[in-house]
Parts: C-alpha cells; structure tokens; sequence
C-alpha cells in the first residue's frame, strides 16, 4: 500500500470507529427511554422507511399495542408519546444502515482497485462479519422483549454492547497500524507494561459486562446513595436466589453491588499501573498515554458515582456509557505503542 491507500483506508476505518460511537450514544439514549421495543418488526430495506402519514402511524401504533411493552407498562400511551420513543429506535436502526453503506460502498472501491494489501483485506472481511454479526444480534435482543416480558435480556443486551466495543476497537487499532513506523525506544520494562495492560483490558471487560447487566436489569434505579446503598455497604437481601452465584447475574441488588466493587478495584488497578508505567524505562510520550488512561478511568468512576444518585438521569447515564468507549480509545492508544514496541524490541 502507498501513501495514498494508507491514508484512505485509513481514514475509513476512523470514519467507522467515529459512526460506531454515535450509534453508541443513541443506543443508550433508545435503552434509557424504553424505546428498544417501539419497532417490533425487522426490515432490512422498507424497515429504513419511517411512517409518512397518519394512516401509517396509527398502523404502527396498532402494531405496538400487540406486545407485552405496552399492555404491561404503556397501556394509554397517546400516538404522541408512541412517536417520541419510535423516534430513537428509528434513528438507531438508520444509523446501523448508514454504518453498512459506509462499510460497504468503500470497501468495494478500495477492493476493485487494488488499495488492500492480503493484512488489510482480511481485517476488512473480518469487520464484515462482526458488523452482520452485530446486526442481527441486535434485532435477537430486541425479540427477547417480545415474547412475554417487555424487558430485552440482560445477557444479549451485553453481548450486543461487547461487539459495538470490539467493532470500535478494532477499526481504531487497524487505524492506528496504517500510520507510518515511527522509532521505537527498546526497554526491558515492556513486557511487563503488556501484561499489565492486558490485565488492565480483562478487568475493564468484566465491568463493562455488569454494567450491561446493570442497566439489563435496571439495577440502577435502586440503591441510588453512595458510598453505602441505602446505609449498607452489602445491600441486604442480595444473596436469596439459588444456587448463590446466579445472584452475581441475576439479582438486581447483587448485579449493582458487583458493579460498583469491579469499578473500585478497577480504579485501584489503574492507580498501580500508571504507577508501574512512571517508573518505567520508557518515553515520556508512553507515560503520558498511561496518565490520560488514568485520568479517563477517573472521570468514569466518578461518572457511574453521578449515574446512581442521580436516578439515572438521562444525560448521565449516556454520558457514563460514552464514558466507557473513551476509556478503550485511550486503553488502545496506549497498548498500541506498548505492543508494538515490544514487538521491536
């Protein structure tokens, strides 16, 4: 690949992580309104179609009617309401189509015209399949509402949030690979800075899972005082389902505890990794990288803090989950040089 091809391939795969944001922060937006379950049919073509007219809303409207999200919880909702919430769920799904044309008009003109190396062909074929695959996972957790409870599964929910997050780290990091090489500063204390790092990422994934089982389960509309939930530092009554580990997964109460534990020692963890990285023997622009993920992972912290006694306000519970898609840019600005110098070395 020339100067040229890298630098649009390039600027493709940042277009991509950028769109996988935005969708990001509409998801959220469609979770925390209830607004998931307004469009209860799937289309690939005709679904990109809004209703035009009011002959059409109130089709739709009737439609609605005919699943436990409303008779459950929204009996009375007037057509004015019912459009506020198709709204989100719309703009969602039209993003996800955007998100396909982007991916797909590019990626035949860079294929037709040789721009791909055999790497960059492979990670391009590999982001297809992730983003069918993270299509259609979205509309599996969507039907899980459906059926007879107006709530979508905890368990696809975070399934369906670890792919956005694999698909935005993945075109930042096959970004970052089509820079030019740059030097490289050797030093035996990589291998170490990895393995922390790594260890840093397991830990982050874990939280990010109970934070999609928190949200899942609207765990966060309870215990809403911190440090304590509610005068206990272990709520009472958490531990009642059997066998006691599916209280970790399935109980509201545990599911939110087990969150804010995984988030404190996730910030201790990071505290002694960026201790590790200033004491290391390496560049200053490393140990920077290593201070701004510390910094990042911080504001997150504090952010879930504002998320929980704040009711889950809206703007904060959106914010709290971009929060967590900043922190894996920064975490993969920073292995990137980690990785890649350590492959140097």
């Amino acid at each position: 690949m020339n100067s040229f091809e890298r630098k649009a391939v390039r600027t493709w795969f940042w277009t991509g992580a950028i769109l996988i944001f935005i969708i990001m922060v509409v998801g959220g937006i469609t979770r925390l309104t209830d607004s998931g379950l307004s469009m209860s049919d799937w289309s690939l073509i005709m679904g990109a179609i809004p209703p035009m007219n009011e002959a059409e809303w109130l089709t739709a409207f009737e439609r609605y009617k005919e699943f436990p999200q409303y008779q459950q919880l929204n009996a009375g909702m007037s057509l004015a309401e019912f459009k506020t919430i198709f709204f989100w769920e719309y703009l969602h799904r039209l993003l996800g189509r955007l998100i396909g044309v982007v991916f797909l008009i590019p990626f035949a003109f860079f294929w037709i015209r040789g721009y791909f190396n055999s790497k960059t062909l492979r990670r391009a074929w590999i982001l297809f399949g992730l983003g069918a695959l993270q299509g259609a996972m979205g509309w599996i957790m969507v039907q899980s509402g459906l059926v007879d409870l107006p709530y979508v599964s905890h368990y696809r929910l975070a399934i369906h949030l670890l792919l956005a997050m694999l698909l935005f780290g993945f075109c930042i990091w096959y970004a970052l690979d089509l820079y030019e090489d740059q030097p490289v500063k050797k030093s035996p204390d990589l291998l170490s800075l990895r393995r922390w790092s790594i260890g840093l990422l397991i830990l982050f994934i874990a939280q990010v899972v109970w934070g999609a089982f928190t949200a899942g389960l609207d765990a966060g509309y309870i215990y809403n005082t911190f440090p304590t939930m509610n005068g206990d530092w272990v709520p009472k009554g958490t531990w009642t389902l059997q066998p006691v580990l599916a209280n970790f997964v399935e109980h509201p109460g545990t599911v939110q505890w087990t969150h804010r534990i995984l988030g404190t020692l996730l910030g201790i963890v990071t505290f002694g990794f960026w201790w590790r990285n200033r004491n290391a023997n390496i560049g200053h622009l490393v140990k920077q990288k290593a201070r701004i993920l510390l910094g990042m992972m911080l504001t997150q912290y504090v952010l879930g803090i504002l998320t929980v006694i704040t009711h889950v306000q809206l703007l904060m519970g959106v914010v709290h989950q971009a929060g967590a898609f900043a922190v894996l840019f920064f975490w993969i600005w920073y292995h990137y040089d980690i990785k890649s110098n350590w492959a140097n070395v």
